[in-house]
């Protein structure tokens, strides 16, 4: 890129802005044309129009329908998070069960060996 003095770029812009003001329109035809133009003309800016309705309506069906299934997450969430601590449960304390708990489970309190050698259901009448 070569380098200008200020002269120069001034220069080159008051010229493109004399080729624009050549080129312009001028209000007052522009304004004429608009106010002469053809009712199928504004028959699409009303179609136009009605389409843009449409398309407004959908979208704030949309947001509405956004909003509301954020609200539902939010109550599903809300009734979760109220769960106390006496009613939760582990979601893995089913792993920690053994397979035959009375197996491993302690004697009771004042048992003796021979528990399970005497039955004290026996009848033992003599007659």
């Amino acid at each position: 890129m070569t380098d200008m003095n200020d002269d120069e770029l001034r220069a080159r812009f008051s010229a493109l802005k004399a080729e624009d003001g050549r080129v312009e329109p001028e209000f007052r035809s522009m304004f004429n044309r608009v106010a002469q133009s053809s009712p199928t003309d504004r028959s699409r800016v009303r179609s136009s129009t009605r389409w843009v309705a449409v398309a407004a309506a959908i979208l704030i069906a949309a947001v509405l329908l956004v909003g509301k299934a954020r609200d539902l997450r939010r109550e599903q969430q809300t009734v979760l998070a109220t769960q106390t601590i006496t009613t939760w449960e582990s979601p893995t304390a089913a792993l920690l069960e053994p397979p035959a708990p009375d197996l491993l489970a302690p004697p009771p309190l004042l048992s003796s060996v021979f528990d399970g050698v005497a039955s004290p259901t026996l009848d033992l009448k003599t007659d």
